[in-house]
């Protein structure tokens, strides 16, 4: 999970360095989106196995949170771009990435059960 974010926050860090160039920005976004699909299933599957609560209060916590990123993510987008320049987007959600990952290295022992191949299933 950890390699998958680190991917995907390299690919957003190479659209804000490179902003500019149009195919760099097209190939990076094709290449996100495959890495985001894996994302999406792996921190749905740790959330929802790490989370002490019960699963349908774990899922809606994360629903909202995740969602609620979504509905603020273009708006802020958008002011970043505009009060500074369009790099600033994609570099600031790279380094949130890059944050997260070291989020979840400093606590693996919650999420340590994505990486693990369940063979019984």
């Amino acid at each position: 999970m950890s390699i998958m974010l680190i991917v995907f926050a390299l690919l957003l860090l190479a659209m804000g360095i490179w902003t500019s160039n149009q195919w760099v920005v097209i190939l990076a976004v094709i290449l996100s989106g495959a890495v985001s699909g894996n994302n999406n299933t792996l921190i749905t599957t740790a959330v929802m196995n790490a989370a002490p609560i019960e699963r349908p209060t774990a899922s809606a916590s994360y629903s909202f949170l995740r969602f609620i990123g979504g509905a603020i993510a273009p708006f802020l987008a958008g002011k970043l771009a505009e009060i500074y320049n369009p790099h600033v987007p994609f570099i600031v959600g790279g380094s949130f990435v890059l944050l997260s990952v070291l989020l979840i290295v400093f606590n693996h022992i919650h999420v340590k059960h994505v990486d693990s191949v369940e063979a019984g299933h």
